[in-house]
C-alpha cells in the first residue's frame, strides 16, 4: 500500500499592484485566482502552484496554511 503524503496548503495574497506589470504577470495573478488586489485564495502547493508563485513573487505575500 502506498504512503499518503500530506499535502500542503498555502495562502497566497496579493499586495502589489498589476497596474504596469507585463502582461504575463497579470494574467498569472488571475491564474491563481486573485481578482483584486489585497485579496487572499488558498491552494494546494503543487509544482504548477509553486512555478507561478515564483513567477510573481515580488507580487504577492505566501504563507502556510494548516
Amino acid at each position: 500500500m502506498a504512503k499518503k503524503t500530506e499535502v500542503k496548503k498555502v495562502r497566497i495574497t496579493q499586495v502589489r499592484s498589476g497596474i504596469g506589470r507585463q502582461e504575463g504577470h497579470r494574467r498569472t495573478i488571475r491564474a491563481l485566482g486573485i481578482k483584486r488586489h489585497q485579496q487572499s485564495v488558498v491552494h494546494e502547493l503543487t509544482p504548477a502552484i509553486k512555478g507561478m508563485i515564483d513567477k510573481v513573487s515580488f507580487m504577492v505575500e505566501v504563507e502556510e496554511v494548516n
